[in-house]
């Protein structure tokens, strides 16, 4: 194509193939992993495992204004996961913060690591959005229960079920600074484990 902008095109689209590939392959292993319930875990690196989450989750977030802040506690080690289902949880968190933020005047992200004292690491997405309704606090983790006009209501029953497959706990609370702070926790691998326990 002799278009001035066919370079950027060329690279966009093969952008674009590339992250449905991915999704593809997310959403086939997360009907898997439902009909099973059960995980094949590796030692991951919690931070890679964000970064990558968040490269996908992020398409378009910028264009809305969105400004996204992360903070990784250094001191982690890898973290035992199926990578694809936890990168699934971190994806569908970081999309629901972004879409409560919408119509917004402050639009911040911050996606944070923290190693906790027992060894666990946890993970916190924080929106500055509109909050969360007391009425659906209860029913949060719920099949079917959305806060999203269009929503089908699965993806934070789903995320819940993942997360304590994975031996962690998945639960939100108000932000302090206005809008929904969602946290979750995750095992450390054994290897690091029994490096701190000598």
């Amino acid at each position: 194509i002799d278009h001035p902008n066919a370079p950027k095109i060329h690279d966009a689209l093969s952008e674009t193939t590339h992250q449905t590939l991915r999704a593809g392959q997310i959403i086939r292993q997360l009907r898997e992993f439902v009909a099973r319930g059960e995980t094949e875990k590796r030692p991951e690196s919690i931070t890679k495992l964000v970064e990558e989450a968040s490269a996908l989750a992020l398409v378009g977030a910028k264009e809305q204004g969105v400004k996204t802040v992360f903070r990784f506690d250094t001191r982690t080690g890898p973290v035992l996961v199926e990578k694809v289902q936890i990168q699934q949880v971190l994806l569908n968190l970081i999309r629901n913060a972004i879409e409560a933020m919408q119509g917004c005047p402050q639009k911040e992200l911050v996606v944070e690591t923290v190693l906790l004292d027992q060894g666990m690491v946890e993970v916190r997405v924080a929106d500055t959005g509109t909050g969360l309704a007391e009425e659906i606090v209860p029913r949060l983790f719920q099949p079917f229960a959305t806060t999203k006009p269009a929503g089908m209501g699965v993806g934070l029953s789903i995320s819940k079920r993942i997360v304590e497959a994975h031996g962690g706990e998945l639960w939100a609370e108000p932000n302090p600074g206005g809008g929904t702070l969602f946290r979750f926790t995750l095992e450390p691998s054994t290897e690091m484990r029994g490096r701190d326990a000598r």
